[in-house]
């Protein structure tokens, strides 16, 4: 299996190579080391991804382990001797030289201190006995090897198809009839979400198989042979009798073309695993009867999708069980055909079923091992506690692990992917990852290369994507437009990546064991840590050694962590990673200063309130996250920061409604145009000579500006102009009454997707109404108190994938009409503080995908929109403050209630006197 630490490892020595060839004048004996370990960490990488996924004997195994030992020692020495030899950056020239020769005893006995370990080390790789890559040969198995890692198939029962019964329905309509022609069904899903059993039941209904002249089952791995599969089909389809059927000399592909000429055959697929494979098999098969059906089950959406000829129908995605589904389906595994749970055990039988979270072979094996156990609450409770270590080889549970197994080996050799994969077993059980978050960690991890055409920040989410349509990773939320917004891995998915963090060394986790106690408590032997998850506890334990974490992460704190975490922060001289998001410190601790290493640092929703100006040792850092902290000035010793790519620093503070003055910004002294490789910068407290300072910030996807004046306008267009990659446009003016001039911008930013207007406009800036903003997909404008003359919806309603649309106090009119055939794709729509506003109309065909309406403060507006009834696709009616006569007009006994009776939603907020929301639900 490939080591993913040793990926990791891989990436950075390339990284730290790079910098000791562009900063250190190294000897050239120190250089053919470097080179010779870095060929060498290569022809290993290349040799593990070849046999990752291919099984290996326990030799192969802990030969892997020593491999993995040496890249952790090569990035242990190249670390060490970073840490003397700093990067060194400084814009004056002089400055530069003093530095130098300040440091050059230093540099000189840390050369010399890396030439002894690195040949060291060559010694070390020297002598792993018996290993050279090029005297092994391909172990690659077929595909019949590669069946011992699935978990054994059962022939399933009909009550394992509890909550799929339309999905069977609608498998066997097809199967029976459908269009005259060859056709392809796809089921998809997430590893052990039932697709097998559902195929399953269908293909062995004796309704469907006797409209078929033949049929076959052909369980497929990643690693198959295109001719061992199409034996394994003629073999099934001709009963065993190949042999006597056809003439010695013919090819499979000869027998198949005659045994399936004019014959109706039924062939499944079962867990097909890319494209390239499919095309492989269906290529070789004959159409035979044009009513002939295949039937593909895949983990990976995109694979489904291409399998079909056309239609989406004939793609069926299989969810979670619903709750009453699931527990019907744990019930009868768990207590018998008459499924009933005693009393007793409820509490805990809820517990175990949430932990399954609808997956079907999950509640089958879970309830199937309850039934063989006594029906007490002692033994509930102990199989609740113990049920992530029940996963693993050997274990009663091992099926699971077995079922998840092939995906995961799936991800070998696909870059750093499976590293990605793993790093979701730092993060506590159900706890939702911001996707923002995740990308950074990844970046700063070193497990994302650029490529050409693509930042790293794109790569990632690629990476991030790919995971999500292999089913492997479950999305908690999505933002207006689809993207992800939160996502985690189901809890067993998390236990089976637990599993094998551990057997690889990935990362120690701190928390709680079933016995009550911290999982540090039970530790014997001396373990390395690289990444620590502080989930439970506090790391106290000698065996630990945390000199060599590269990665600390914390969910769980003491009220005294701001006396404790200086001395624990003490032990981590080579850390990268600080994740202290949410912690209760009210001071920056100084000790993570003395982090020369860090690359990422994030005090998220702390309660600090300053920077130091010693933050500029952290030569390394590239993303500094300070949002929702009380930070609002920044030190010019950020300017040091030269690989600084996410400048984060930003506080909302709002009650009930959002107000000009509920956003706090950071302000930066003269200098932030030095920083040119960030790429995101918000919120920034704009003056005259920061603005002219952004021209430089070229590489820039968001930016973000409070307090900006109507004379700086044209120059922050003249910026702007520069940034061709800017996809999120933030701009404040000074105050509600202060103007926005932004329409001195010719090449406007074509690829921006998130406009946000803040402040008084003459005019609507004429380049948004461009037929290039294609990628302009959210706008919000608020306090442009634009008046009839200039109207808004004029202008937006030529922007062709608007999905979201915000207006706060932006017009003055009396009337707001959104023409026939307007906003083709609007999603959402968010009216609020129009003064004079008395009527909405939505004329035909305008606003046809419209989901989300929102009515704020509309004092004057008494009626309903109209044209609201033409809305079909309106799901939510959300009202706040809004007057009497407007509410009245939705109660169940007006005329006007047949207007929105379409609407699933349709709720009432009123702000009180004390503060609080009442409700009332008019739906």
């Amino acid at each position: 299996m490939v080591d993913a630490a040793i990926a990791a490892a891989i990436s950075l020595i390339e990284n730290v190579s790079s910098f000791l060839d562009k900063e250190v004048n190294l000897k050239k004996s120190v250089q053919d080391d470097i080179r010779d370990v870095r060929n060498w960490l290569r022809t290993i990488q290349a040799y593990l991804k070849d046999m990752d996924g291919k099984g290996g004997s326990a030799l192969q195994i802990d030969r892997a382990k020593q491999l993995r030992d040496i890249a952790y020692d090569i990035e242990d020495v190249l670390d060490e001797f970073r840490l003397h030899v700093r990067h060194r950056f400084s814009r004056n020239k002089l400055s530069q030289v003093v530095h130098d020769a300040a440091h050059y005893p230093t540099c000189r006995l840390a050369l010399h201190e890396l030439s002894r370990k690195i040949h060291d080390i060559r010694r070390k790789k020297d002598n792993l006995k018996g290993f050279d890559p090029r005297l092994y040969p391909d172990e690659g198995s077929s595909s019949s090897s590669r069946l011992e890692d699935r978990a054994t198939y059962q022939i399933p029962e009909e009550d394992e198809i509890v909550g799929f019964e339309e999905q069977k329905a609608t498998l066997i309509q097809m199967l029976q009839e459908g269009e005259a022609r060859r056709m392809t069904l796809s089921v998809a899903g997430t590893a052990g979400s039932g697709k097998s059993t559902l195929v399953r039941s269908v293909y062995d209904d004796k309704s469907v198989l006797s409209r078929y002249d033949c049929h076959a089952w052909i369980d497929l791995s990643p690693s198959f042979k295109t001719d061992e599969v199409l034996r394994g089909i003629l073999g099934q389809f001709c009963g065993g009798w190949e042999e006597k059927l056809f003439p010695h000399g013919m090819t499979v592909q000869e027998k198949l073309k005659r045994h399936l000429e004019q014959r109706r055959y039924l062939l499944v697929l079962d867990d097909l695993w890319s494209k390239e494979d499919w095309v492989s098999i269906v290529n070789e098969l004959p159409f035979g009867d044009k009513r002939s059906r295949i039937i593909v089950t895949t983990r990976i959406s995109n694979v489904a999708s291409s399998c079909v000829q056309s239609s989406e129908r004939h793609v069926l995605k299989l969810e979670a069980l619903s709750r009453p589904d699931a527990w019907n389906l744990f019930c009868k595994k768990a207590f018998g055909r008459d499924g009933k749970c005693p009393e007793e055990l409820l509490e805990y039988s809820l517990s175990i079923l949430k932990k399954c979270e609808g997956l079907p072979f999950a509640i089958v094996a879970v309830g199937s091992l309850l039934s063989t156990r006594e029906k007490k609450s002692d033994e509930f409770q102990k199989f609740l506690n113990s049920l992530g270590s029940e996963i693993g080889p050997g274990s009663d549970l091992s099926n699971f692990g077995k079922v998840l197994l092939p995906s995961y080996k799936d991800l070998s050799g696909k870059s750093n992917l499976k590293s990605c994969f793993m790093y979701f077993s730092i993060f506590p059980e159900d706890y939702s990852i911001k996707r923002g978050r995740l990308i950074r960690l990844w970046i700063a991890e070193g497990f994302i290369k650029a490529k050409r055409g693509k930042t790293k920040e794109m790569v990632a989410e690629d990476y991030l994507n790919e995971l999500i349509g292999r089913n492997l990773i479950h999305v908690s939320s999505r933002d207006f437009a689809g993207r992800v917004s939160t996502c985690r891995v189901l809890n067993l998915v998390r236990e089976f990546l637990i599993e094998k963090s551990t057997e690889e060394n990935f990362v120690k986790i701190l928390a709680k064991s079933s016995t009550g106690s911290s999982d540090e408590e039970v530790q014997h032997e001396e373990v390395q840590v690289r990444r620590l998850s502080i989930q439970y506890g506090w790391p106290q334990n000698k065996d630990l050694v945390l000199g060599c974490v590269r990665a600390l992460f914390m969910f769980q704190w003491h009220d005294s962590l701001s006396s404790k975490i200086g001395k624990l922060l003490h032990r981590f001289k080579l850390l990268k990673i600080l994740d202290l998001e949410g912690a209760p410190l009210e001071t920056f601790p100084k000790e993570i200063v003395k982090l020369t290493l860090l690359s990422y640092l994030s005090l998220r929703e702390t309660k600090i309130e300053t920077i130091p100006k010693s933050i500029k040792k952290l030569a390394y850092l590239e993303t500094l996250n300070l949002k929702q902290t009380y930070v609002t000035e920044l030190p010019s010793e950020i300017f040091s920061l030269q690989f600084l790519r996410h400048l984060l620093v930003y506080r909302y503070n709002v009650k009930n409604y959002v107000t000009f003055e509920s956003v706090q910004g950071m302000k930066v002294p003269a200098g932030i145009g030095t920083l040119c490789k960030l790429q995101k910068l918000s919120l920034l407290r704009a003056n005259s000579k920061v603005i002219e300072e952004l021209e430089a910030l070229t590489c820039l996807r968001k930016l973000g500006l409070l307090d900006l004046k109507e004379k700086d306008g044209p120059k922050l267009c003249d910026s702007i102009k520069k940034m061709g990659n800017l996809l999120t446009l933030d701009v404040s003016s000074t105050g509600p009454e202060e103007y926005l001039y932004l329409d001195h911008m010719g090449n406007h930013p074509r690829f921006l997707q998130r406009l946000y207007l803040k402040g008084r406009l003459e005019k609507l800036p004429g380049w948004i109404s461009s037929s290039s903003l294609d990628s302009l997909v959210r706008i919000y404008l608020k306090w442009s108190k634009l008046n009839t003359d200039n109207n808004p919806l004029w202008a937006l309603q030529a922007l062709p994938n608007l999905l979201e649309l915000q207006m706060v106090d932006s017009y003055m009119g009396e009337s707001l009409e959104f023409m026939a055939n307007s906003f083709q794709k609007l999603k959402i729509l968010h009216l609020e503080q129009f003064a004079s506003l008395n009527m909405v109309v939505v004329q035909t065909n305008a606003m046809p995908k419209l989901e989300k309406l929102t009515l704020c403060k509309c004092e004057k507006l008494e009626i309903l929109p109209l044209g609201i009834s033409e809305l079909t696709h309106l799901e939510e009616l959300l009202l706040f403050d809004m007057n009497e006569s407007f509410l009245n007009r939705l109660k169940k006994d007006c005329e006007d209630r047949l207007m929105v009776d379409h609407i699933k939603i349709i709720h009432s907020y009123r702000l009180e006197r004390n503060g609080l929301w009442s409700f009332q639900n008019l739906s």
